[in-house]
């Protein structure tokens, strides 16, 4: 027997492949979409994938399930749904897969989905007992999953399913049995998603904050006061994996652009330049209404709440070699009109002697005595989520979450200079970019920004 998972890095997806070596087989648990990675573990192992699991719709990425399927012939097995189009074994509450000598018991458990199951595995050498359960999105170390998946009016109830799913279901099924989520710390299908990757179900029962309250409306009243705004593309996400994603069978080259080229592309409706460069490169010159979405960890949850999914999408790179990362990201997250990229990037640009814009970045102590001089014209705008604004932010800042902000720009006055912060910076230059593409003038982001202000030792309100 052999358990292995699989991290892709920016979404914190966990995927897993679970098989039986000596029947040759194995399956795959919540595929991602570039599925290579799948293929090359079963060889290791000399098995073929026979199963693919799903525990539920996800709405965070795009699932690899068809697109695995149509390169192994594998059969898909999921949650029972009347919405789901595609071709798909449906599966209900007690079935049992078999994989080799390996068993997987679903469990029914709505709440995060109403179809979502959980995963009970048995078998292998010396484990003719349960040992493990795939708890999907219902159960990550550390937090449970988010229940507003269907909007605000049928939170309470899917919130209410969950606390069943989790105290009658899950629980019970003993502590000893390790836990294995689809998601780590950062995915924003949790609050507040631990460090570790597993975890085991007594453990979690003791010492998850959330499975502390075991009264079932103190538990829906502190789960619902606890939700974080979702990424704009979830709903988006949702209907791709309902429906079944196209099959791409490989991943499409995007064309090298030379600049004169690149620039008559930005003219067509729906077209985003997307430039993936760091917030200093950034704000020292780019083209005139791109995004700044720079590539780090977070690019990809990002790139789902600024990108809408029929936009056009031009690639400003920092370097050639990150395209193959970016376009993963984007196809991960249900991007696929990526139409070009800017051949040797903004140097490139700059050589064609094409027009540029900048955005000034001020040190938090510029921004400190700018604050105290009183110059009541100066908008001050702290970009964080509610949450984080809530545990504290610089006195007399204005705050609206940077998601929200395109659709909120007559909120603030394009002929006063307007600051952007943070929690170090990445998410104002989005921010600061959005305004910039906004026709402000006087636009300026803050390196560092929430960390550089409390490490200066400037007071917050």
């Amino acid at each position: 027997m052999f358990l292995e998972t699989v991290r892709s890095e920016g979404l914190s997806h966990l995927s897993y492949l679970l098989g039986d070596e000596s029947a040759g087989v194995c399956t795959v648990i919540d595929p991602r979409r570039d599925i290579e990675i799948y293929s090359d573990i079963a060889k290791t192992h000399d098995v073929r994938i026979s199963h693919i699991l799903e525990t539920h719709v996800h709405e965070d990425f795009v699932s690899g399930s068809r697109e695995l399927s149509a390169q192994t012939g594998a059969t898909i097995y999921a949650g029972e749904s009347n919405q789901r189009t595609f071709e798909h074994e449906a599966v209900k509450d007690g079935d049992t897969i078999q994989v080799g000598n390996l068993s997987l018991q679903a469990f029914h458990t709505p709440g995060h989905t109403p179809e979502h199951v959980c995963y009970r595995v048995s078998g292998g050498k010396g484990a003719k007992a349960p040992w493990g359960v795939f708890t999907g999105d219902t159960l990550f170390c550390g937090d449970i999953g988010r229940t507003d998946l269907l909007g605000a009016e049928q939170a309470e109830g899917m919130t209410r399913q969950l606390y069943h799913s989790l105290f009658d279901k899950l629980l019970p099924l003993g502590d000893e049995l390790e836990i294995y989520p689809a998601h780590g710390k950062g995915s924003p299908c949790g609050g507040d998603i631990g460090d570790r990757l597993t975890s085991t179900l007594g453990y979690e029962r003791r010492h998850n904050p959330k499975l502390q309250i075991d009264k079932e409306d103190e538990f829906v009243k502190n789960e619902l006061g606890s939700l974080q705004p979702a990424p704009f593309y979830y709903s988006h996400l949702k209907d791709v994996n309902t429906h079944g994603p196209r099959v791409l069978a490989c991943v499409p080259p995007i064309p090298m652009l030379d600049p004169h080229v690149f620039q008559i592309e930005m003219g067509k409706p729906d077209t985003v330049v997307l430039d993936t460069r760091e917030i200093e490169a950034f704000g020292g010159g780019h083209i005139q209404g791109a995004l700044n979405i720079a590539l780090r960890e977070e690019f990809p949850v990002w790139a789902g709440w600024m990108l809408k999914p029929d936009q056009r999408i031009l690639l400003v790179l920092a370097e050639e070699d990150d395209l193959e990362t970016v376009q993963r990201h984007l196809l991960r997250t249900g991007f696929e009109k990526n139409d070009g990229y800017l051949g040797k990037g903004m140097r490139g640009w700059f050589e064609a002697g094409l027009p540029f814009e900048r955005i000034s970045e001020l040190s938090v102590h510029q921004l400190k005595r700018w604050i105290d001089s009183d110059w009541t014209d100066l908008q001050v705008l702290d970009v964080r989520s509610p949450a984080e604004w809530q545990q504290g932010h610089i006195p007399g800042a204005l705050h609206l979450y940077a998601p929200f902000l395109q659709d909120h720009l007559h909120s603030f006055d394009r002929t006063k200079p307007i600051v952007t912060y943070c929690g170090s910076g990445y998410r104002a230059s989005i921010a600061a970019s959005m305004l910039k593409r906004g026709g402000f003038k006087e636009v300026y982001n803050i390196p560092g920004s929430m960390k550089a202000w409390r490490a200066a030792g400037y007071p917050l309100e």
